[in-house]
């Protein structure tokens, strides 16, 4: 297996979410403290850990957590096996 560096993800809020982008249009916006998805995506971040959370009314659809160290630009890896596949991501958030 092969972990190859492509790229950066920069955080200014301290957390990052995981979700499959088809269920985007699906996402609702809003202030926080509303009932939006923004609202569930800051709760999961402040819980200093990772918690799923519903986009589109598939549980799990997205996950959200904390970067740990707070904002900053931190490296995302891929790990690519023989059949050229991406079977894992890595985000150093140290």
């Amino acid at each position: 297996m092969i972990k190859k560096h492509i790229g950066s993800v920069g955080v200014d809020s301290g957390g990052l979410i995981i979700i499959d982008p088809a269920y985007l249009g699906d996402w609702k916006d809003g202030e926080y403290g509303e009932d939006n998805h923004y609202t569930e995506a800051c709760k999961a971040r402040d819980k200093k850990g990772v918690q799923e959370f519903i986009v589109s009314g598939v549980a799990g659809n997205a996950v959200g957590f904390s970067s740990g160290y707070g904002d900053g630009v931190y490296p995302v890896y891929a790990y690519i096996n023989e059949e050229d596949r991406v079977v894992k991501i890595e985000i150093d958030f140290e």
